[in-house]
């Protein structure tokens, strides 16, 4: 039994040896094999946006993802190329410099140590807005926004009141309407501000323009007799006031600002080429007539001013809070009729300034709603 035993153990050792025999032979050989050098799968790619502008210049850069096992990478080039409708500028290693002048798309190219890669890139208009709208309108006609875009989403409309201040407040639904961007309707007199918003097809960016307008009520001929005492007469707001600086300026030419200046004098008649007032029958439109000659029993207190024209000729202006009178010529003969001089101030000319939306007198009263 100790001789089989004996056995048994001669041969597990004999097998042990022979293993670790066959492991060390395995390990010489490997240190003796030449050694595979195992290169990562490469892949290039280009950075950059989707989609640019027509002129403008943008910047891209090639990246690659993974290690490359290339000796020398440094000197290995680059070749960028584009394709029709884009243009390579200021050209590196791995960035270059797009444009393109014409709305499309064109594609972008580099190859490096035998790899490609390419990118499409849209081209959009350069993004832009623009509002051709009257600066003078009226309450409650429609007029169109002339609203004109080009490389945007289509547009959205917001309008503000500008107060007296300078603030702007967010108009109610009431006083206004739109017929998509194409039309809007302001139902109150006032100052406003109209924002027309879109945003650039290229990268989503908001562009925006702004219209000041003025809605003043309407200043139209009128044909019945006017009436020195006329018991009717509606007095006139600040709106009316502006409404007719803007036809003494588109008409006669002239700029005058209807507020307490000049001559104060006592009248009891006129003879005038124009006189402006308000009735009863329509409180929303002011009438004017020419050529008028009046007197009566009501002596009014009249401020009284002289403006020079642009063909060189004084126009001289009268007013008071339910009439104002304008005449061309001889100031003897054309100036409001005097019953007595009440005193006088500092003559006083009309403000020079261009044309369009004044603030003062401001029509848009100290809240978002006024009463003008």
């Amino acid at each position: 039994m100790d001789l089989e035993k004996d056995k048994a153990i001669i041969g597990v050792a004999v097998i042990t040896v022979i293993v670790i025999a066959a492991l060390i032979v395995v390990w010489l050989i490997s240190l003796s094999a030449p050694q595979v050098q195992m290169e990562e799968q490469t892949t290039l790619s280009i950075q950059g946006p989707d989609a640019i502008e027509v002129g403008e210049r943008v910047p891209y850069a090639l990246t690659l993802d993974g290690r490359v096992c290339i000796n020398n990478l440094e000197d290995q080039v680059v070749e960028w190329s584009i394709s029709r409708n884009g243009q390579l500028m200021n050209v590196g290693q791995t960035t270059v410099t797009v444009m393109s002048h014409s709305a499309g798309e064109f594609v972008l190219r580099a190859e490096f140590s035998g790899l490609t890669t390419e990118k499409l890139i849209q081209v959009y208009p350069r993004a832009n807005i623009a509002l051709d709208m009257k600066t003078w309108i009226h309450p409650g006609e429609w007029y169109a926004t002339g609203i004109d875009s080009i490389g945007t989403t289509e547009a959205s409309l917001s309008l503000y009141r500008v107060l007296e201040t300078g603030r702007r407040v967010a108009v109610s639904p009431g006083t206004w309407e739109q017929y998509g961007f194409e039309e809007i309707v302001i139902h109150e007199n006032g100052n406003y501000v109209l924002v027309a918003e879109s945003e650039a097809l290229s990268n989503g960016r908001t562009v925006s323009v702004e219209k000041a307008l003025t809605v003043t009520p309407y200043v139209q001929r009128g044909y019945h007799a006017f009436s020195w005492d006329m018991e009717n007469l509606v007095q006139l707001t600040p709106a009316d006031h502006l409404a007719i600086r803007n036809f003494l300026r588109q008409e006669l030419g002239i700029e005058v600002n209807l507020l307490p200046d000049g001559r104060l004098r006592d009248a009891n008649r006129i003879s005038t080429d124009y006189v402006f007032y308000k009735d009863s029958s329509r409180r929303d439109v002011i009438v004017y007539q020419t050529g008028v000659e009046a007197q009566g029993q009501t002596i009014r207190k009249m401020w009284q001013t002289s403006v020079k024209g642009t063909d060189g000729r004084y126009l001289y202006v009268s007013w008071d809070d339910f009439v104002v009178s304008v005449n061309i010529g001889n100031p003897g003969t054309s100036m409001v009729s005097s019953y007595r001089d009440s005193g006088s101030s500092s003559s006083g000319g009309g403000s020079s300034g261009g044309g369009g939306p004044s603030p003062s007198p401001s029509i848009g009263g100290p809240s978002p709603s006024p009463s003008i």
